[in-house]
């Protein structure tokens, strides 16, 4: 009976030990969870699942090794969010495939093991295109999902700067560079350092400053629904 008490504990610690983590992780949902999250969720799983078991390996060693396991997840999702190199390597980014009414062959190509054309056929058709022809742009997001734009004036925005850190990727897609930016930053009364958000739509630069106001050259029209 003693034996399986000791069961129970380390499978309660661990489960509460995972839970925690990820409430305050905020990836309670499978959607929600990076490629850091899925493999450090298998090692954790491991180390309960090859501890639970065993009476050889004292309990608050077991603690230990699973809060380490915890904390060096949580250390790698921080570096992601504020590494542009780790956060696409981890997250990804989005692929072009369409733009203009063309498709990008060489993105097409270079990332071949990430693109199953007739999986793409399939979800363009399950937002309303009838073929590939009809559409203007067209990008797979890191989650995997197809976003298609038919209309050149529905373009999505980009977000070129967040917290106060330039995106250089996103920079480049819409042809300008970090001074471009802090040029236009400057141009609305504001210092890189008091930008949260800022957001390239239709041509026209928008910015979220740190205490949640908007502002922007033109009106912003809308959201509908």
């Amino acid at each position: 009976m003693e034996y399986y008490a000791w069961v129970l504990a380390k499978f309660v610690a661990g489960f509460a030990i995972i839970a925690t983590h990820m409430y305050m992780s905020g990836r309670t949902q499978l959607s929600q969870m990076t490629a850091i999250d899925l493999i450090g969720n298998f090692i954790l799983g491991g180390i309960i699942g090859g501890v639970i078991y065993s009476d050889t390996i004292p309990f608050k060693q077991y603690l230990l090794v699973l809060l380490l396991g915890v904390l060096l997840i949580y250390i790698l999702n921080t570096a992601t969010k504020h590494i542009q190199v780790l956060r696409g390597f981890a997250i990804g980014s989005p692929i072009p495939i369409i733009k203009n009414g063309k498709f990008i062959v060489e993105n097409l190509v270079d990332n071949k093991h990430k693109i199953d054309i007739l999986r793409l056929a399939s979800q363009l058709h399950a937002q309303g295109a009838c073929a590939f022809q009809q559409v203007y742009y067209a990008q797979i997001e890191p989650g995997g999902e197809l976003t298609v734009i038919c209309d050149e004036r529905d373009m999505p925005s980009v977000i070129v700067m967040f917290n106060g850190e330039a995106r250089l990727d996103q920079l480049t897609s819409i042809g300008h560079d970090p001074q471009w930016l802090d040029d236009k930053i400057k141009e609305l009364g504001l210092e890189t350092e008091e930008v949260f958000l800022a957001e390239f739509w239709r041509g026209e630069l928008c910015i979220t400053a740190r205490d949640g106001s908007v502002i922007s050259p033109v009106p912003q029209p809308a959201c509908s629904r």
